[in-house]
């Protein structure tokens, strides 16, 4: 496995100093929300090959893209026709801005876009898996793919909130565009075992998060990552792990750094 951050959780905005740090702590890539970089009008293709060649010149990677609707409004996977429109069209362009900075993963989490609205828990199955293959044909066009993810009914989520139910998705579209991702907070938040889902979803598992409830430090964790990083060895899974975090109000890269050690202690052999 090939450990990541978030560059959610590091000071902004970052730059070589942070890689250095970074890979000498055994970290292997970035994984980006592209607001991070810049407003989404200025991810031009100078602008993402000069921050690949910049990570590349440290020898870090970029393994995915996530808060891929960030600050855009009027996007819904199960609204009327011109909102899922509208969100396949953000697919594409995170699905170009990945294919630029060499990213294999588009993480799919967005609540807020994926909420059922009025529909039935069937119809909205329904017409979840026609529109999701459709975002995986996109995706998947640029050599991406989207990586599902569970994420809990206290996230304020009602669609796919557990990883079965996510599972259920992949496996319904059965396309190599869209597969599942899993994360160590959500899965726990939603009453699920965590090493049963890396089992049960192996086949299909894309990328995975480290994360502690509400994106927290993780100073004192509570959520499985010991149990996650067993099932994944386990399991044979050979892709990346990005610790998934918010910028700490103090001190941002000591707790980031804190983070790496964290993963890294609890499964010394297993990071490459």
């Amino acid at each position: 496995m090939r450990l990541a951050v978030s560059n959610l959780a590091l000071p902004g905005p970052a730059g070589p100093a942070e890689w250095r740090a970074l890979a000498a702590a055994g970290v292997a890539g970035i994984e980006v929300a592209p607001t991070r970089l810049a407003p989404w009008e200025a991810l031009t293709p100078a602008r993402l090959a000069a921050f690949r060649a910049e990570l590349a010149g440290e020898g870090l990677a970029v393994p995915a893209l996530q808060a891929i609707f960030h600050g855009l409004e009027g996007l819904a996977l199960l609204g009327p026709a011109p909102a899922f429109a509208a969100l396949r069209a953000q697919i594409a362009r995170a699905a170009g801005i990945g294919a630029a900075l060499g990213a294999g993963v588009l993480v799919f989490g967005a609540p807020r876009q994926r909420a059922r609205g009025g529909l039935g828990a069937e119809e909205a199955f329904s017409l979840g898996a026609e529109r999701l293959r459709l975002l995986a044909e996109t995706a998947f066009a640029e050599g991406l793919r989207i990586g599902l993810e569970p994420v809990p009914k206290v996230y304020g989520n009602d669609f796919l909130a557990s990883w079965q139910e996510v599972l259920a998705m992949v496996r319904a579209v059965e396309h190599p565009g869209l597969a599942v991702h899993l994360d160590t907070a959500c899965v726990m938040l939603g009453g699920g075992d965590i090493a049963q889902a890396v089992r049960e979803s192996a086949p299909w598992l894309a990328h995975v998060h480290a994360a502690e409830p509400r994106l927290g430090p993780f100073d004192a964790p509570v959520a499985p990552h010991a149990a996650a990083l067993a099932a994944l060895r386990a399991a044979g899974y050979g892709g990346w792990v990005a610790i998934e975090m918010l910028e700490a109000e103090e001190a941002p890269m000591q707790a980031v750094l804190r983070a790496v050690a964290c993963l890294r202690n609890i499964a010394p052999a297993a990071w490459r």
